[in-house]
């Protein structure tokens, strides 16, 4: 079974050695790491992946050692020894935000924020797709199934199944936290992973120094409202919103990104969708326990069908 590591792909690490050799590597940027699947909802995934693999990794003299050894279509070192150098005195520094596993995410809300030196998020690109973003979209897959059957009840809870630190480790326990039945789960076991198919859901990863990218301005925090336990509308606020709008209120108004009319929400109380992953690179996720996540989904699944997801406003504070 395939082991994963930064340098699974490449290609994210020789994007991170133009911005030493250009001089931006340390220029703060913003990312996003959306997913945009077929189905009206993600369930987000992956984040204690991330968390757990950061606390494994170090740039260790074996992976540089290999890195150094890599070579391109003409024989040439893809890694030049100044920059190589660079990633062994590097210190993570990046902060990142994301969904709780087994939440809810509606279109266009990203799955992940990771903000921090340019050349820091292009090191973990590779991480958060193949964590977040492919746990994402395996777990959706699975949830949409009991979504669509209307099938969300569980009076006993299966036993979480032994997940191997890879890529065929994951794709069980996503589907686990989907929400997939014991003979999926060996189904999964017995048949070997495939690569993120992009049919079934696009990467996009938004960076602020770019400026703005399809007219849209870069989200940081989703406000999910609720009456007592009735989720009632998403707020979306950039950073500057977010750090302005007063948490003691009782209604918003905001632009609904479908209708663009501006309408009121009420609500009794909210939830920060982003929660810290990483904070200036160290893990601040405990290690999660599965099983929990997987009730997670199915109470998302149950709360959300009532709350007619076709009709559920989204869409930034204004």
């Amino acid at each position: 079974m395939q082991k994963f590591n930064w340098l699974t792909d490449p290609t994210p690490a020789l994007k991170a050695q133009e911005t030493w050799y250009n001089g931006t590597y340390q220029k703060e940027a913003l990312f996003h790491l959306v997913y945009h699947p077929r189905h009206p909802f993600a369930i987000a995934c992956g984040a204690g992946l991330l968390a757990e693999h950061i606390r494994r990794f170090r740039f260790s003299p074996d992976i540089i050692t290999g890195m150094g050894q890599m070579l391109d279509e003409q024989g040439h070192n893809l890694f030049t020894e100044s920059f190589l150098n660079h990633l062994q005195r590097l210190r993570l520094r990046v902060n990142v935000w994301a969904a709780p596993e087994g939440m809810m995410v509606l279109p266009g809300e990203p799955l992940l924020v990771a903000k921090g030196p340019l050349d820091q998020i292009l090191l973990l690109e590779t991480a958060f797709i193949y964590l977040i973003w492919r746990s994402s979209q395996w777990a959706t897959r699975v949830a949409v199934e009991r979504w669509n059957a209307r099938d969300w009840v569980e009076e006993d809870t299966p036993l979480a199944p032994a997940t191997p630190h890879n890529f065929d480790g994951w794709k069980i326990r996503a589907e686990y936290i989907g929400g997939a039945g014991a003979d999926e789960i060996i189904g999964s076991i017995s048949q070997p992973s495939r690569l993120p198919d992009p049919e079934e859901g696009l990467i996009r990863v938004w960076e602020q120094d770019k400026g703005i990218i399809n007219n849209e301005i870069p989200l940081t925090q989703v406000r999910r409202l609720y009456k007592s336990q009735e989720a009632v509308g998403d707020i979306w606020l950039t950073e500057e919103l977010e750090e302005t709008a007063s948490v003691s209120r009782t209604s918003a108004r905001m632009s609904d990104i479908r209708t663009g009319k501006t309408e009121t929400l009420r609500f009794t109380r909210f939830q920060n969708l982003y929660q810290p992953v990483l904070v200036k690179g160290h893990p601040a996720l405990p290690p999660p326990r599965i099983s929990y996540l997987r009730q997670r989904t199915l109470k998302q699944l149950e709360a959300f069908h009532e709350a007619k997801l076709d009709e559920y406003p989204r869409g930034w504070f204004v």
